[in-house]
């Protein structure tokens, strides 16, 4: 019966874990390596030179209506939901939004995101980022 009170004991001291403290455990993430936290799993994808070309194609066309400080890639948002911190491949952000003070963005103030789709990414993609983008108030196209 010691062991059972041990588990016990051990839950009850246990602290709760955040993103702050996962994305602290991941740092530095491997360079050329994208992390994100979905849903509480860790997630490092490889940076291809493909994934990036389509991104920066979007990224020119958002700038002819986004100033560059409105405009993010693979940059950690913390989203609703149990421990969802993205990198989204692209987000831009209302004229007003401002970082916190931890200096992110917040996931009220993103405007408009995209996800650049890869077979390796597409379960996360088309799963449960799009329904924690649907639980921010974001439409899909």
């Amino acid at each position: 019966m010691t062991v059972l009170v041990d588990r016990i004991v051990m839950a009850e001291q246990s602290e709760e874990l955040t993103l702050d403290k996962m994305f602290e455990w991941l740092e530095p993430a491997p360079e050329g390596f994208k992390v994100e936290i979905v849903r509480g799993a860790i997630y490092m994808s490889p940076q291809r030179q493909t994934h990036w070309e389509i991104i920066l194609d979007i990224v020119e066309q958002l700038r002819t209506r986004y100033p560059r400080n409105r405009i993010a890639s693979d940059v950690r948002i913390d989203f609703p939901g149990r421990l969802n911190g993205f990198a989204c491949d692209i987000a831009t952000f209302k004229p007003h939004a401002v970082r916190d003070d931890k200096g992110r963005w917040r996931y009220q103030d993103v405007q408009f995101v995209a996800e650049v789709i890869s077979k390796d990414t597409a379960a996360n993609d088309y799963g449960p980022k799009r329904e924690t983008y649907a639980l921010a108030g974001y439409r899909s196209i």
